[in-house]
């Protein structure tokens, strides 16, 4: 049989399976963005190769997704002796709620999460309203913290 007829077997398979697609695998060094282009230079190395490879910027933010936003977070009390009863410090629970969903801090772990992924570390400055409570954490530059001695 010569000619377009590719025979019984691949006809089948592609009348249930659907028409032949390319692979979506990329070979071994092959991205989605192009690593010569002059975008890319002023970039810190760890924030470069996190951004030009697509399987490590998938496998870093599902890691942080699954260890952040998944389950959440709660807040609990624990007692420092025998004599305390956690009941009474209610009030300490619900203040630290209530900032922790002013500040986001869903989001703040997330973002700190993939930020220790790619950097190593990760930092966040606390801004206060003007009656001294936190507001908001402002995300700080990963590559330009240093460890205090």
């Amino acid at each position: 049989m010569s000619g377009g007829w590719p025979g019984l077997v691949p006809s089948i398979r592609r009348f249930f399976l659907g028409a032949a697609s390319a692979p979506r695998a990329k070979r071994r060094g092959e991205t989605s963005t192009p690593t010569s282009s002059t975008y890319y230079e002023g970039m810190p190395e760890d924030y470069r190769w996190f951004r030009q490879d697509e399987l490590v910027r998938r496998c870093v933010v599902t890691n942080a997704f699954f260890a952040t936003m998944t389950a959440g977070f709660r807040t609990v009390l624990e007692a420092t002796g025998e004599d305390v009863d956690p009941g009474d410090y209610a009030y300490v629970k619900e203040g630290v709620d209530e900032v922790n969903k002013r500040v986001n801090m869903d989001l703040v772990l997330f973002v700190s999460q993939v930020k220790r992924s790619v950097h190593g570390r990760a930092g966040f400055e606390v801004i206060l309203d003007g009656d001294g409570s936190p507001s908001w954490l402002l995300s700080l530059q990963s590559s330009r913290l240093k460890p205090q001695p």
